[in-house]
């Protein structure tokens, strides 16, 4: 791997080799669902989500039992990470029909835009260079297929769209979850000492070294609470991010076909 000034922080060269040539892949596939699928209704549009959901909800099993039973069990792979939030919002807003599905989906699209966000501007703080170990060791393989699979989800969560923006309604339902998630990850995150979603302490230098001279200057709670406060703001900017994207991304796709017309029902040529 090359050095550079951003290297361990922004991308690095796994990062180019694997992620860009596997996003475009993703685009490409969910397109070509959009052309067979995306004027079905929801019920059909439905099933490939459910699949992904599937898919890591199983993954995530199979990941505790291979931490738990061997041992000794990190705490670490307590799922309280952001995107361990997945494993019940995906299937809250697929498995499920109805109100619950509706509320639950927008929900869902957005948390997966901010994984999206995030894994394509700092990849390297999001799972590293775990994709070297891809075919390696299961750790690896987990953290890939489970972050990939997320980033699909959001990719085709627009491209079939699943969802029609509405601003205040859904702003409020990815608040919640913020809220909702903050209260619980970053008290457990410094009483436990496991830094879920950076909650105890910053991968990036220029925060991280802000913290510490705060935790000198005014004591090490106080600087706590002020950082963790900076963690939650951050992270609701992350959610307005990943709304305007949606947004734009849904205004976008919607321009573009999503059925494919077979010849027979062309003009001028017979059935």
């Amino acid at each position: 791997m090359s050095s550079t000034a951003f290297e361990g922080l922004l991308w690095s060269e796994t990062n180019v080799r694997t992620l860009i040539p596997a996003t475009i892949c993703m685009v490409v596939f969910a397109l070509i669902l959009r052309l067979l699928i995306g004027s079905k209704g929801i019920r059909t549009r439905n099933i490939p989500f459910i699949l992904i959901g599937a898919s890591i909800v199983v993954l995530e099993f199979v990941k505790q039992y291979r931490d738990l039973v061997p041992g000794p069990y990190s705490q670490y792979s307590l799922p309280l990470h952001f995107s361990s939030t997945f494993l019940l919002l995906i299937p809250l807003a697929h498995f499920t029909r109805g109100s619950l599905a509706e509320t639950m989906r927008p929900v869902a699209g957005i948390a997966s835009g901010m994984t999206t966000i995030g894994m394509l501007t700092v990849p390297m703080t999001v799972f590293g260079d775990a994709a070297n170990g891809f075919f390696r060791d299961f750790g690896s393989f987990h953290t890939i297929f489970y972050h990939y699979a997320i980033l699909f989800y959001f990719i085709l969560f627009v491209a079939l769209e699943m969802h029609e923006p509405n601003w205040r309604k859904d702003a409020k339902k990815i608040f919640i979850l913020i809220t909702a998630y903050t209260v619980v990850a970053a008290p457990l995150a410094n009483l436990l000492g496991v830094n879920f979603m950076s909650f105890l302490y910053s991968s990036i230098p220029p925060v991280e070294a802000i913290r510490l001279q705060l935790r000198e200057a005014i004591g090490a709670v106080p600087a706590q609470l002020l950082y963790i406060l900076f963690m939650y703001v951050g992270i609701i900017m992350s959610c307005t991010l990943s709304t305007l994207l949606f947004r734009g991304l849904d205004a976008l796709v919607r321009k573009c076909p999503k059925a494919i017309r077979i010849a027979g029902s062309l003009p001028g040529i017979a059935r």
